[in-house]
């Protein structure tokens, strides 16, 4: 019962995310000059299993303004683009981790677990991940 109310606290807050992304790239598009910081940032991953880093990625990528480009062989992290970066990357950062993935983590871990370590798939040029 406890993960079906995290599950539908978690959609509230993505719908949340997604109309003020909708605003603020609406903003951004309709200024007569546009003023952004569009970049590349790196973000540590909490979330472990496929499922969960899967949800992470897709709602960075529904939301208006940012797109999961990239998340690394050993699934520690994610490369996005977001379209304004701003002054602080960190900010941004944070704000995808705190608004996405921690919201996604409650509906996903039962109480207390603790992450299922990422499983390493072999590449297939020989190489370590």
């Amino acid at each position: 019962m406890k993960r079906l109310y995290y599950a539908a606290r978690y959609l509230f807050i993505f719908l949340k995310a997604l109309i003020k992304a909708n605003v603020d790239v609406a903003k951004t598009v309709c200024a007569r000059r546009i003023d952004i910081r569009p970049g590349f940032l790196a973000i540590p991953l909490d979330a472990a299993s496929d499922f969960e880093i899967t949800c992470y990625a897709n709602s960075i990528t529904l939301t208006p303004g940012t797109i999961a480009v990239h998340i690394a062989r050993d699934h520690r992290t994610i490369v996005i683009h977001a379209l304004n970066v701003g002054d602080d990357p960190d900010a941004v950062r944070r704000d995808c981790k705190d608004t996405l993935e921690a919201n996604i983590l409650k509906f996903t871990r039962p109480e207390g677990a603790p992450p299922a370590p990422p499983a390493l798939s072999p590449d297939p040029d020989g190489r370590e991940p």
